[in-house]
Parts: C-alpha cells; structure tokens; sequence
C-alpha cells in the first residue's frame, strides 16, 4: 500500500501513462483480432478449457468473470484496455526506479525503460482482447526482477516472491517471460564479485525463471493436456522454421521497422560499449569480465526468446512479436549496460539520446499504422457480412425459408487480408482467412447460430468454379434452401 502511494504521488508516474496512452490509445475502441471472434461466440466452458489447457489460468479467471458477470463484450474491452495501460505504466515506473539507482541520466532510464517494455514487438500484444493479462505478465517478470535485485543484496526471503511473480507471468501468457532472464543478467554482471558469486547468482536466476516455467509445461502436457507441446515432432523440420523464424524477427522485426534498423542499432550500442570498456579506465580483468558481460546478455537475450519454440511441437512453431517479446527488449538493455558500467561522456549521451528518441518516433509512425490498417480491416470484414445479412433477410422474406446454415468455399487464390493494409505473422488477417475464424465472426456480426456444414460438391461445380471473383462481388454468396454457400476470395 505504501508503495502505491509513492507511485500515485510521484509525477513520473503520469508521464509514464501519458506515453503508454500516447502509442496505445487509440486500442480504447473495441477492435478484433480473428482470435477475439473465437472467445466471443465460443461456448463458455470451450473457451475455459481452451485458455486452461494452454496453462493461462490468470486469463481463464479473467474470462470467467467476465462471463460469470454477465459483462458486456464492450465493457470486458474496456476493463481488459485499461488493465493493459496501468500494466505497461507501472511496468515502465518499476523498471525505470530500478535503473535510477545505477544511472545518473534521468532522461536516460526513463527512455530505456520505455525501449524495454514499449519495445517493438509490444504491438502485438495490445491486439487481442486479452491485452490487459497480456501486459500483466510482463509486469509479474518485473515485480520478480525486482525482488531478484533484493535477494542478490541480501535479503534471501525475497525468493519466494520470485518464484510466486514468475509463476503468475506463466500462467498469464508465457510468451513474455523471458524478459526476466535479460533483464536479471543485468544484475548478475553487477553483483559478480568472484566465480562463485557468478555460480550461485546464474543458478538462482535460472530457477527463478525455469521452475516456474517447468510447472507450467508439466501442467500443459501432463494435466490439462495441449497439443502446442503433445504433437508431433520433427527435428529438421523444427529447425528449418526456427532458423526462417529467427531471420525474419532479427532482420526484418517482422515489417514493424524498416529492414536492419534493429540490429544495426544493436550493433552500433555494442560497439560504442566495448569501446567505453576499453577506453575507460578499468582494470584489466574488469574490462574482460565486462565484454563478457555484454555477450552473455546478448547471448542470453537469444537463447530465452528461441527456447520456448523448441518446446512446441513441429506444427506449433511460429514467430510472431508476441512470442519473440523478449528479444526486442536488447536494445533498451544494451543502453542500460552502457550507462550501468561504464563513463558516457555527455555528447555521446545527447547524441543516443537524439538518435533513440527518433527510432521510438519511427515505432510511434509504424504502431499507428498497423493500429489504423486494424480498424480498416474491422470494418470491411464487418461491412461483407452486412452484405450478407441483407441479402439473408431478403431472401427469408422472398421465400420464408429461415437460414440456419452456412458452407464454405476456398479459390486458390484466398488473400490474407485486403489490399494494401499491413500484415505480417498473426496482425491484421482477415476474419475469413483461417477456417476456425469465419464462422465465429460472420455469427458474431449476424447475431445468429448458424451451423458450419460441408460444402456441396455439385453447387461448387455448377455454380463457383466457373466464376471470376474479385472483391466485393455481389455474387459473393448463394443462398439454397435453408444454407448460405459463401465463396472465400
């Protein structure tokens, strides 16, 4: 409670929340990803077991209360929207207190602070309807870095919270955690006074983080039983989506940012902090310890971000900002690196001051317009299925059939989304893209049940194979007897 007071009082606090509103706000009107239709229209104890088997168990206690509660799906956004900003804000206050005590720079732990939890691949996060348990996690890991700094100082006691914080950030979303690991590094150089010190502090941080996470993944295979872990496995199949995974999140940052930019930062940030190492006037066996130091974050960073997609099976592994979160946190680490161990003269302070804060302007530009294309796309998909309702409500009250079915049809060339919005991994695909979405989204707009049904071979070759679609055709859908037959462009 005193703590909380501290925040409320300190007026940091309400920077930090005007920059999280200034990147996210505008996620404060209701917008759908394909998986959002899913809990939506999905009946409650499905969904509940759904988010129970994938081992979110803080999210199926979200869901369930809002079902249980009877909230309405706008206010359940909402609640869920505003958790997100408070989350990420005190993430942010958290984090930024635990750097002010080794950086002189306000301004510099207030923008690494930001470049860690506002990091590139955040985006994604704030694109489900569990956004607000999405974030949460990542404060649970910085709750647990925190109380790490404690038991590293002393206070062995503070453990317990380690494992109960990194516990609750797995059974959030498990997508976030290693964002423990690479930040605690940080203070695992820092409190390393001898070999055994480096021993006991890596084993301690390895427990905090992988006990838990063993918990969880015991829990997913073994109790609740998912098939992310269960499926089939093939290793050089694995491999092969890894390496095309990890190419495409390294160089491209998965079209977020211009190509490169990331790591050419990284690399620069690296240079300019074996050069101070160097330059510095350090002990020998110090400036080796701290080059090392900045490997193994590096290192480190990689390792704890690839790892959980070695544990999915086969079929599961598949890259995407929200999965690979913790590796877009190294550049705002390798700043805090920087500043930690070494003496930054003050017109290489202002320069990466200048430089930075126009790479989060180019994030800012690329956040709104992934945030635009999503409300674009929201829209068309829900302006067809109004198309589609009207020629539904047409055709009862022609021929007084009731409608309560629905059959799909696929053309070779089905598109992910539509012309000339983003889309990258999971972002901004189309309700009618993945099969398990169309249903769920067209239902959800209609506010009906209609029955997904197996498509009829003879209407697909009388009537669909020999049309040319293109977008919004009016012909886009028949309607025989009581079953809509939609053709999927």
């Amino acid at each position: 409670m005193k703590q909380i007071k501290e925040m409320l009082k300190n007026k940091n606090f309400y920077l930090y929340i005007l920059i999280c509103v200034t990147f996210f706000g505008i996620f404060c009107k209701m917008e759908y990803a394909t998986d959002t239709y899913s809990v939506l229209e999905t009946p409650f104890k499905n969904m509940l077991i759904h988010f129970i088997s994938s081992g979110r168990l803080v999210t199926a206690c979200w869901y369930a209360v809002y079902k249980v509660f009877s909230l309405s799906n706008n206010i359940a956004y909402i609640v869920s929207f505003i958790l997100a900003i408070i989350s990420t804000s005190i993430s942010i206050y958290k984090l930024e207190n635990i750097f002010s005590k080794d950086i002189k720079s306000k301004a510099i732990s207030i923008l690494a602070a930001v470049l860690i939890i506002i990091n590139i691949f955040s985006i994604e996060l704030y694109l489900f309807i569990e956004k607000g348990i999405l974030m949460l996690s990542i404060l649970f890991c910085v709750c647990a870095v925190e109380k790490l700094i404690k038991y590293f100082e002393g206070d062995k006691k503070s453990l317990v919270w380690v494992f109960l914080y990194m516990l609750l950030a797995n059974f959030s979303y498990q997508g976030t955690v290693g964002i423990f690991v690479s930040i605690a590094l940080l203070y695992i150089v820092k409190y390393t006074k001898d070999l055994k010190s480096f021993v006991t502090n890596t084993i301690v941080t390895g427990l905090g983080y992988g006990i838990p996470a063993l918990i969880n993944y015991v829990s997913v295979r073994f109790i609740f039983v998912n098939n992310r872990v269960n499926g089939a496995n093939n290793f050089l199949e694995s491999i092969t989506k890894i390496i095309t995974g990890t190419k495409s999140m390294m160089l491209s940052t998965f079209e977020i940012m211009p190509k490169y930019l990331f790591m050419t930062l990284v690399a620069i940030l690296s240079l300019i902090i074996v050069y101070n190492i160097v330059k510095n006037n350090i002990k020998g066996k110090k400036k080796i310890w701290l080059i090392l130091g900045m490997i193994m974050i590096v290192i480190g960073n990689f390792v704890v971000t690839i790892f959980p997609q070695i544990m999915q099976n086969t079929a599961s592994i598949w890259f995407v900002p929200r999965s690979t979160y913790t590796f877009a946190a190294l550049l705002g680490i390798l700043l805090v690196y920087l500043f930690m161990n070494t003496e930054v003269n003050v017109k290489l302070e202002k320069v990466l001051l200048i430089a930075l804060v126009i790479y989060l302007s180019i994030q800012y530009v690329s956040f709104q317009n992934i945030s635009r294309d999503r409300y674009i796309l929201n829209y068309i998909d829900n302006y067809t299925i109004m198309q589609i309702q009207e020629k539904i409500e047409n055709y009862e009250k022609e021929t007084q059939n009731k409608v309560s079915k629905i059959s799909f049809y696929e053309g070779n060339s089905k598109k992910y989304t539509y012309p000339k919005l983003f889309v990258n991994g999971d972002t901004n695909i189309k309700a009618f893209y993945p099969e398990w979405s169309r249903l769920n989204a067209i239902n959800y707009y209609l506010n009906r049940k209609l029955e997904n049904v197996e498509k009829d071979e003879k209407i697909e070759e009388d009537y669909f194979k020999d049309k040319i679609w293109e977008y919004y055709n009016d012909e886009q859908i028949i309607i025989v007897g009581d079953t809509v037959h939609m053709f999927i462009y």
